[in-house]
Formats: C-alpha cells, sequence, structure tokens
C-alpha cells in the first residue's frame, strides 16, 4: 500500500496583489490625511474665534457697564460726554483702522479707586471720568515696533480727581488735557522715553475698528399730538457724525440730514434726549494681523475680502439711565 505525503507550499503574494493593497493604502491615508486638515482647519477657526470673542467680550463688557452708570445733570451748560472721531486713526500707512473714536464721559464706576471703594484708599464720592482709545503699538512696550498691534485702552479718573478738574467743566476734551499729561494718552515717544500708559488701562487687543452709536429720542409737538421719534447717530467717517457731545442744557453734534443715514436735523437733535448707545467691534485673527502687516492686496476690494474671512463682528445695545 502506497502512503502520500502531503507538503504545505508557501505562497506569497503577487505583484498586482501588492500593487492592488498600496493602492487602497494610498487612498486611506489620503482620506485621513483629508480629514485632518479639514480638521485642523476647523480647530485653528474655532480657535481664532474663540480669542476674539474673549476680546470682544471684554472690550463690550467694559464699555457696556460704564455706559450703564453713565452721569449728566440737567440745567447746566457744563460737559457730561465728549465723542470724537479720530482724525489720525490708529495704525500704519498701509493697514490703518477704518474707523474709531476718543470717548470722556462721567460715570458711576464701581472699580473706582483700584477696588478699593470703602477702604482707607476711598477718598469719598463715585463719580468718576472714564475714557477710552484706541491705539496701534505693541501693548507691552508702548512703541510702535514688529509687535505692535491693535490696542483698547481704558483710564479711569477716580472721584477726587475728577472732582478737582474735570467736574462741571464748559470744555471736557479740554479740562481733561490740561493738567501737563496726567490725563492724556501717551506712548513713550511723545512722553520723552517715559511710559506713562500705567494710567490707561490694557482692555483687549487685535481691535480693528469700533463704532459707538448714539440713539437720541426726539420729541415733536403738533398742536395736541405729541410724537416721540428715535434718531440713530452713528460716529465714524462712514457714519452720520464725528463729533457728539452732551451738555446739561443740549445735544451738539455735526451730523447733517442725509449723512449716515441721518434721519433729523442738528435743531432737533440739540433738544433730544439720549437713550442709549450701540456699540460695534471688528476683531482681527492674530493669523489676520500678521498677515496685514506684510501681505500686498492688488485692490480694495481684495483687502475688504480678506479681512471679512479673518475678522470677527460683534456688538451690544446698551440702554442709558434715565436722563
Amino acid at each position: 500500500m502506497k502512503s502520500f505525503s502531503k507538503h504545505s507550499k508557501n505562497k506569497g503574494f503577487t505583484l498586482i496583489e501588492l500593487m492592488v493593497a498600496m493602492g487602497i493604502a494610498i487612498i486611506i491615508m489620503a482620506m485621513l490625511v483629508g480629514i485632518t486638515n479639514v480638521a485642523m482647519g476647523a480647530w485653528q477657526r474655532s480657535r481664532a474665534e474663540v480669542r476674539a470673542s474673549r476680546q470682544a467680550k471684554a472690550m463690550l463688557d467694559a464699555m457696556a457697564k460704564d455706559f450703564e452708570c453713565l452721569v449728566i445733570r440737567s440745567g447746566n451748560i457744563n460737559e457730561w460726554l465728549y465723542a470724537r472721531t479720530e482724525q489720525t486713526l490708529p495704525g500704519t500707512t498701509r493697514d490703518r483702522s477704518t474707523n474709531a473714536a476718543e470717548l470722556i464721559f462721567f460715570s458711576a464706576a464701581t472699580d473706582r479707586y483700584r477696588g478699593g471703594a470703602g477702604t482707607a484708599a476711598d477718598r469719598g464720592g463715585d463719580v468718576c471720568t472714564v475714557s477710552y482709545k484706541l491705539a496701534y503699538q505693541d501693548p507691552l512696550e508702548g512703541l510702535d515696533n514688529a509687535n505692535s498691534t491693535f490696542v483698547f485702552y481704558r483710564q479711569l479718573v477716580d472721584p477726587k480727581p475728577t472732582f478737582d478738574t474735570l467736574l462741571g467743566r464748559p470744555d471736557l476734551k479740554t479740562a481733561f488735557t490740561a493738567t501737563a499729561g496726567n490725563n492724556r494718552f501717551e506712548t513713550r515717544i511723545t512722553a520723552g522715553g517715559a511710559n506713562t500708559d500705567a494710567k490707561y488701562d490694557f482692555v483687549c487687543e487685535n481691535v480693528y475698528q469700533y463704532s459707538i452709536t448714539f440713539r437720541v429720542d426726539i420729541t415733536t409737538v403738533a398742536g395736541a399730538t405729541t410724537t416721540v421719534r428715535p434718531v440713530r447717530v452713528t460716529m465714524g467717517q462712514n457714519g452720520s457724525a464725528n463729533n457728539f457731545r452732551v451738555y446739561g442744557d443740549r445735544l451738539d453734534t455735526d451730523a447733517a440730514v442725509g449723512g449716515g443715514g441721518m434721519t433729523a436735523t442738528n435743531a432737533e437733535i440739540r433738544t433730544g434726549k439720549l437713550t442709549g448707545v450701540e456699540i460695534s467691534i471688528t476683531v482681527l485673527s492674530d493669523f489676520g494681523l500678521n498677515q496685514l502687516k506684510t501681505r500686498t492686496f492688488a485692490t480694495p476690494e481684495a483687502k475688504a475680502k480678506f479681512l471679512a474671512e479673518h475678522s470677527y463682528e460683534f456688538s451690544k445695545s446698551v440702554d442709558l439711565p434715565g436722563m
């Protein structure tokens, strides 16, 4: 009887099988790379938006809190709020801000005396002076250098110096800058090498532009009928006004009918009542700011498109206390 032995044969992959396997592996890897790129892009955009929203929240919350405590006294000729569009907008020639305003007004700020209200540091009073300023500089050095960005500052003048030098003045801006630099916004250059920005507290950065809109109620009497009409006065070169001031006996602005959608005359606004403020800001992402410093844009439209893709818009409306 014959016996048969079975021998196992070692069989390898053929060239065709290897090529098919490699092709499948390449497809899977390409899909994974694509998914990773999409995920990384989404993560970076989300991170940029979160950072921008934090910057915006710091600015909007600070301004809203001060406006909610706005102090205005009627029956006098004194100035209580000063707002003026910056004549020289922050930034360099190639990446200048599109809108910014200087604000000075009185507020019952809760952080007066550096948060020491009620302590030994409290020298009495609750009416402070608040000023806001957008500058283009290095927030650490106070200089315009390679690390410069659009920095938003807030200055709080405590009640005692407010009472001594600023309250009861018919020209708030002049009084604010008349104290030998104590209240002026200065950099190392303008201060002669001494950094006086300590009086201005850093709020946030990358604020490319911001605009302020004042809501004014205008009352019209026709016979026995009284009509209240709301009017919006927007500060800025593309707005309806470059100046807006509140006095104890009137409102004053250079807004003109038709400009920026203005529907009221100066005479009507003069006797109106300030009822609210709307704050709108544009915050650049870090990538957008860095590219803005170095990239050359073929047309203004291309620059506007880039800014729209790498910036975030935020706004807040504040109802003012009854005047």
